[in-house]
């Protein structure tokens, strides 16, 4: 493996802040998602000063930065899939009702790793990393992005819907990854 990845931590906060003000990432994330983000990563660092982990039935989403090397270049996020009937969880309808799923978001926030061909690793090295044992994970891309849906696909992800999105209210597709694929590839 080539890369590492590690929960955000606090001393990290200004950068990720500069890091979602890119041109290039905030083509993709800002208004309501950028804000529902920047104060995501807030509850995550408070969580974390609290001592506490990163359990598989939290809501918080977790913030996450990917290193190679020494060097930041990636940041994610992933959220569980809550799947009880007392929580509205929007992505649970496309979740197998047993098994544990994640959502994911990834920005490659160095310019330099851009178009290198690194999204697809970078993602089977992280979910294999920290994630093995879910059983899916989802992610949300705007349907025009279609570089990153191309990335998507290569690492494993398959196209099982669309939705509007109320946070940026264009089409977005939902795509899935069966974990056991994608361990069973490598």
């Amino acid at each position: 493996m080539k890369f590492t990845f590690k929960p955000a931590v606090e001393a990290q906060r200004t950068i990720i802040h500069k890091w979602l003000a890119q041109d290039y990432i905030r083509e993709w994330i800002h208004g309501i998602g950028l804000q529902s983000t920047i104060t995501g990563l807030k509850l995550f660092l408070e969580y974390q000063a609290e001592g506490k982990g990163l359990e598989r039935d939290t809501d918080i989403t977790q913030h996450w930065v990917g290193y190679d090397g020494e060097h930041p270049f990636v940041y994610l996020l992933t959220s569980n899939v809550i799947k009880n009937e007392d929580d509205d969880d929007d992505y649970a309808q496309y979740c197998d009702p047993e098994g544990l799923a994640i959502t994911l978001d990834m920005f490659i926030v160095d310019p330099n790793y851009v178009g290198q061909g690194f999204g697809a690793q970078i993602i089977r090295e992280f979910l294999t990393q920290h994630f093995s044992d879910v059983s899916e994970v989802l992610i949300d891309p705007e349907q025009r992005n279609t570089r990153a849906v191309h990335v998507y696909q290569k690492a494993g992800f398959k196209i099982i819907g669309e939705f509007i999105a109320p946070w940026h209210p264009v089409p977005h597709y939902i795509m899935k990854l069966k974990m056991n694929d994608l361990i069973n590839k490598k």
